[in-house]
């Protein structure tokens, strides 16, 4: 057994564990679609900051048809 070989499992396995999964969660501000495309958007503006900062995210229809302007929405995010 080569040395690639041996250690590529232990790798493996510890890119597994070095993840984590980050929640975000928004008040969508405003929701639009069409031509079979779906967008929330929400405030992003950080404390402090006069300047307002829209955010804008791509979600399925079927996430879309879940949830009204003023609702809370999460994601949870693989961060490697």
């Amino acid at each position: 057994m080569t040395r690639f070989n041996f250690f590529m499992p232990i790798a493996f396995a510890l890119s597994f564990l070095c993840c984590e999964k980050e929640t975000e969660c928004i008040i969508i501000q405003d929701k639009y679609g069409g031509n079979g495309a779906f967008y929330f958007q929400w405030d992003r503006t950080t404390p402090g900051n006069t300047d307002m900062q829209i955010g804008t995210g791509s979600v399925s229809e079927k996430i879309f048809n879940q949830y009204n302007v003023g609702d809370i929405y999460c994601i949870e995010e693989l961060m490697l």
